[in-house]
């Protein structure tokens, strides 16, 4: 899934971006890895109670019908199916931070490109507000082909699916399908296919009318004396010359606009809302400061900051409604804006760019070629890697906008190539950095500029509208040519970037208006691509592209030609490798002549891309550069993968992937030949690295209760190398508990590798639901060496309903199983005897148990959790027999719920604790007295608060039981942070759902964070309310990575009963810990605490004492008859941070 982003860059903070993986961590916020796959007999158990998703905060209905219950942590905790889909299994996988939950029956889809991969990546759609708390409806984009459309949208319409925007642009339309009747839509969309599915007759694609943000940018250094990027552009050259844009019209796509400001006024000649806020008021600043970039007058500085095309108008179309818009708002204001004449389009935003077209560069493609329009898009702010390039830039009609600063220097933030696809992009570059423009009146973005009315902005946002302007300057100029041959003048008319080293970072150049009006000379082709060349290349073909000069003057042109290109290590190329031929040319007044340029990558040893100018330079000055590039393959050989049946016949895998090691890559097969031919051979070109081949296949294509996993460790692949995937080779798994009697609940294989870097670490999974004997494992290929691999099979035993849960783990490392016997003898166990409790009446629980392994964090947070029995609680005597053995840590928690919450407790442990064997251990769980903890650390998986720059994130689990496990159970909540008069931030969520947020000030300030969770009353007699208030002080703009905030916490641990209940008329001490930055030695400056017999009515100051080892306490002497304790504590640390909890009816006194 992608978020899309509106290029512009925040100064000095830094980018939410920037470390937002360690900032979800420092949350408490870690989530699975790849390849979980759920069996029937999984489904089933998942779908056979609400109460199997009583652990998620969030639940995410998918296309399909099914619904996806997710956990604060991001894992996956039951699917409730959709009617009549029991039977079809699941695969949870995850890359790139993003959890995919994909029904079998949807994988087929998904592999032929028909379906949007984003349908199912519930974390973007939580995130997204796509989530069935937020949205009752699913927003999906249909493209149509062939002649059975009408029969296909009325199927949809009686499906509740309501048309919302016809999208011509992509032959479609954009519909919004009643998640109760996801799966009636699903029916409408899809049909039957031999044994899997495809789109229904009539339907072309769907995707995902996907919510499109504008998160925090990147930062850069503040320059005192900002770009005035019209000047570096030479744009007062061509106004001299007489082209200012008067009468071209320009779209700009945006915020809105201030159509009051002094440059603009009498600009805007149409204008639409798309986000249905009723008007095009710019309430960002974003879309103001672009326009008047383009078409600004400079009326408020005397001319100072006037636009690129001063005489331009503007079609102002808002697709962004408080940062927020929609993939068909978009395209919608494409189609408009071509549809009301503008010759250039201005896109200043961007999403992480994948494989394939998606509809947005689909709408671009098509509506360049029949409308003409050109489309400028920004190219993203996520450099300075390479393949960073951002979409709808991608596309290939996309004029492609990288920025650079005020020395021609290419900006670090700017986004570089090559595309998702290989394809030579960005195409150009433009200033963006430190630009002045125009500030909205009610706009909130940028920074003072140090004249009233404007403000400084970077980014490849700012960059593009130069572009824009200069389009528009060309328009005029020529106003029969197309956008295309505008796109192919400027390119050719750039100047060199300074120190540039590949056009895959800033294209052909920067733009430069005065080269471009007066250009005579152009070359048809904007720029050249070579395609790969494929390793080795002493037998490589070179390969010949004409380049096709045009001359428009009305006198011949001669143009000396050359070539010059950089490779992969930034060194020139080896002489030779690229030429152009002939070195001079005459090209004919009002005619054409044609040079061929020659890529012969037999020349040179080092592999990568390369990439270059062809520059043709004429006596009068006159030049035109053209970009090219090619991409000499690394060394890499064919990958033959041979899936066999357990029948024995040629057979396509539910489920393949094939994870490079050291290079990061990643291959995935759906479905049963949707991209597995028939027989069963597929070849694949790979790079030379270590490889993981995880593959899944059944013994039947109509069935999907058998399943065999086979799993090649320690694949190399350094030559040609064939892999047999034959489910033959399975074996089955038997497991038995100490008490031969107990039955499987729960469990999982999970395996993985060490990658050469964590993002390159592969993790899968196959649940085991009671499965065993349906169930077959073998190892494909040889074993990895012990530390980069290892496999696990673990689950709950449990006699009856009632007996005790053995919660057993087999471990093996540098192999996989090839099937399993084994039976646990109880020396090598652990007992853990828990007490759960609960003050709401009629409640039930279930203890979740799941299990880790050190420096395995990929593999254990695959684990996710396994359920025990429901039972009704209190129950003091939830027995546990825990593995001991290779390091395991354990995750024991419980979930709470009655008939009328279904979400009453979620609790686990702050860390994961270990076990020796024989030894007897105690937990109690949902008891009180509920309040905050955290750790104060920034570790994986540690509650707290941290920020990197201005972005930050907050985590301190309010509900949090006596016992310290945190809670993350049903509650409304209300989260605040303040600034002086500054609201950072106002949400009604739990913060450690919302996860990393921007807006710390740039700087050292005092703030208030306040935190309020409310239960119903009604189910908490105990801690059904928990409020706290920080005041503490941070500097945004110190210091480097991820820091700690300075919050801590203060709690409270009497020894209660599991109604959280201590006797009346008795003296009860009451221990006291803190947590965070104030639990250092000497840290704590005062620390007062209140207690109320009244519900908070009326307090009274309690005495904190001290004992003899240093800990705090309380004693509290109860009043004689029943009622209730409320606790309210002040802390104070020696720097002056403070927090005050208040804690009513923390617990209930009884006779």
């Amino acid at each position: 899934m992608r978020n899309m982003y509106i290029h512009g860059v925040r100064k000095r903070g830094r980018s939410l971006a920037y470390g937002t993986a360690a900032l979800l961590a420092v949350a408490g916020l870690t989530a699975a890895a790849p390849g979980t796959f759920v069996t029937p007999a999984a489904a089933a158990s998942a779908s056979r109670s609400p109460n199997h998703l009583a652990g998620a905060t969030a639940h995410v209905t998918l296309i399909t019908g099914d619904t996806v219950g997710v956990d604060p942590a991001g894992r996956v905790v039951g699917v409730d199916r959709g009617a009549g889909r029991a039977r079809i299994p699941l695969s949870v996988q995850r890359f790139g931070g993003h959890t995919y939950v994909v029904p079998a029956d949807a994988a087929a889809l998904l592999g032929s490109g028909r379906l949007d991969r984003r349908l199912f990546d519930v974390t973007e759609l939580v995130a997204d507000g796509y989530d069935d708390a937020h949205r009752t409806t699913l927003p999906l984009i249909v493209s149509y082909q062939g002649s059975a459309t009408r029969g296909v949208k009325r199927a949809l319409r009686s499906a509740d699916a309501d048309v919302e925007r016809q999208l011509p642009a992509v032959h479609g339309e954009s519909v919004t399908v009643d998640k109760p009747h996801a799966s009636k839509a699903w029916k409408a969309l899809t049909r039957p296919a031999g044994s899997s599915l495809t789109t229904e007759r009539g339907v072309g694609r769907v995707w995902l009318d996907a919510r499109v943000e504008a998160p925090p940018q990147p930062s850069v250094d503040g320059d005192p004396d900002p770009t005035q990027g019209t000047a570096q552009i030479h744009a007062p050259a061509a106004w001299r010359a007489g082209y200012d844009g008067t009468g071209v019209k320009v779209a700009v796509l945006d915020s809105g606009i201030d159509a009051t400001h002094p440059d603009l006024q009498g600009a805007v000649v149409a204008s639409k809302d798309f986000t249905g806020a009723g008007g095009v008021d710019d309430q960002m600043g974003h879309g103001t400061h672009i326009a008047s970039t383009i078409a600004g007058t400079g009326a408020a500085s005397n001319g100072r900051y006037k636009g690129v095309a001063p005489g331009a108008k503007l079609l102002v179309g808002r697709v962004f409604d408080n940062g927020g818009s929609q993939e068909s708002w978009l395209i919608g204001a494409m189609q408009w804006a071509a549809g009301q004449g503008a010759k250039v389009v201005n896109m200043s935003l961007g999403a992480v760019d994948v494989e394939g077209t998606d509809p947005l560069e689909q709408a671009v493609n098509d509506l360049s070629a029949s409308s003409g329009t050109l489309f400028v898009i920004a190219a993203g702010n996520d450099g300075p890697d390479a393949g960073t390039l951002n979409s709808p830039g991608a596309a290939a009609a996309a004029l492609t906008v990288a920025a650079v600063d005020g020395k021609d220097g290419l900006a670090d933030f700017s986004s570089r190539g090559p595309t998702a696809d290989g394809a030579l992009k960005p195409d150009i570059a433009a200033p963006g950095v430190d630009i002045v423009a125009a500030k909205a009146a009610h706009g909130t973005e940028g920074d003072p500029a140090g004249t009233a009315g404007y403000v400084r902005m970077s980014g490849t946002s700012m960059a593009t509208p130069h572009v824009v302007g200069a389009a528009a300057v060309l328009a005029q100029e020529h106003p029969d040519w197309s956008g295309q041959r505008i796109k192919a003048v400027l390119m050719g008319s750039t100047v060199p970037v300074a120190d540039a080293s590949s056009t895959f970072e800033h294209g052909a150049g920067r733009v430069d208006v005065a080269r471009a009006v007066a250009q005579s000379v152009f070359a048809d082709e904007p720029s050249l691509s070579f395609g790969l060349q494929a390793w080795p290349h002493a037998d490589d073909k070179s390969i010949a592209k004409t380049l096709t000069y045009r001359n428009t003057g009305d006198k011949a042109v001669t143009l000396d030609l050359s070539a010059a290109a950089t490779g992969p290590d930034g060194k020139a190329a080896t002489a030779g490798m690229f030429t152009v031929s002939p070195a001079r040319l005459t090209v004919p007044a009002g005619g054409t002549a044609e040079a061929t340029v020659t890529a012969d990558t037999r020349v040179g040893t080092v592999d990568g891309a390369y990439s270059g100018i062809v520059a043709a330079t004429a006596a009068t000055g006159e030049s035109v550069r053209t970009a090219f590039g090619v991409i000499r393959e690394v060394e890499s050989y064919d990958l033959k993968l041979q899936f066999t049946g357990r029948d024995g016949k040629p057979a396509a895998p539910l489920f393949a992937y094939v994870a490079g090691l050291d290079n990061g890559r990643r291959w995935t097969f759906g479905i049963r030949g949707s991209e597995v031919p028939d027989d069963g051979k597929v070849t694949l070109r790979v790079p030379k690295s270590r490889y993981l081949v995880d593959a899944k296949l059944t013994r039947s294509t109509d069935s999907y209760e058998e399943v065999t996993q086979l799993v090649a460790p320690g694949l190399v692949v350094d030559k040609n190398t064939t892999l047999a995937l034959d489910a033959r080779t399975g074996k089955p798994v038997a497991m038995t508990a100490p008490d031969a009697h107990a039955g499987l609940k729960e469990g999982r294989v999970v395996f993985g590798a060490h990658g050469a870097q964590p993002a390159y670490d592969y993790a899968g999974s196959l649940d085991l639901n009671g499965a065993f004997g349906r169930i077959y494992l073998a190892q494909a290929g040889p074993s990895a060496p012990a530390k980069d691999f290892i496999a696990q099979i673990g689950g709950v035993w449990q006699r009856g309903a009632t007996g005790p849960l053995y919660d057993l783990v087999e471990t093996r490392t540098g192999s996989f199983f090839t099937g399993l016997n084994r039976t646990f003898s109880a020396r090598g166990l652990a007992k853990v005897v828990t007490g759960i409790g609960s003050n709401a009446k009629d409640s039930q629980a279930a203890p979740t148990v799941g299990w880790s392994t050190p420096g395995w964090p990929a593999v254990s947070s695959l684990v996710g959790s396994n359920f025990g029995t429901w039972r009704a609680v209190p129950a003091a005597s939830v027995v546990h027999y825990t593995s001991t053995d290779n390091g395991l840590r354990w995750n024991l928690g419980a979930n709470v719920i009655n008939d009328t919450h279904p979400g009453l407790a979620v609790l686990s442990p702050l860390v994961a604790r270990r076990f020796e064997p024989g030894h007897t251990y105690q937990e109690t769980f949902n008891t009180g007295v509920f309040a905050p903890v955290t750790t104060g650390s920034t570790g994986v998986g540690a509650p707290g608060a941290s920020h990197s720059g201005t972005a930050f994130a907050v985590c301190l689990p309010l509900l949090s039981d006596g016992a310290g496990h945190m809670n993350s159970g049903d509650a409304d909540w209300r989260f605040r942070l303040t600034s002086g008069g500054t609201t950072v931030a106002d949400k009604r969520m739990d913060p450690c759902v919302l996860g990393p947020m921007d807006g710390l000030l740039p700087h050292r300030a005092d703030y208030r964070l306040s935190l309020d969770a409310v239960r119903p009353a009604r189910d908490f007699t105990v801690g059904h309310q928990v409020s706290a208030v920080w005041t503490f002080t941070a500097d945004a703009a110190s210091g480097t990575g991820i820091q700690r905030l300075p919050l801590s916490v203060v709690r409270f641990a009497p020894k209660l009963s599991l109604t959280s209940t201590a006797k009346a008329g008795t003296r009860l001490t009451v221990p006291i810990g803190i947590q965070g930055p104030a639990a250092a030695k000497g840290a704590v400056k005062s620390l007062t605490v209140g207690v109320s017999y009244d519900g908070g009515r009326t307090w009274r100051n309690t005495a904190v004492q001290t004992g003899k080892t240093g800990g705090r306490f309380l004693t509290l002497t109860h009043p004689a008859g029943p009622g209730t304790v409320s606790l309210r504590a002040t802390l104070v640390d020696t720097a002056g941070n403070a927090v005050t909890e208040t804690l009513p009816n923390a617990y209930r006194t009884v006779r």
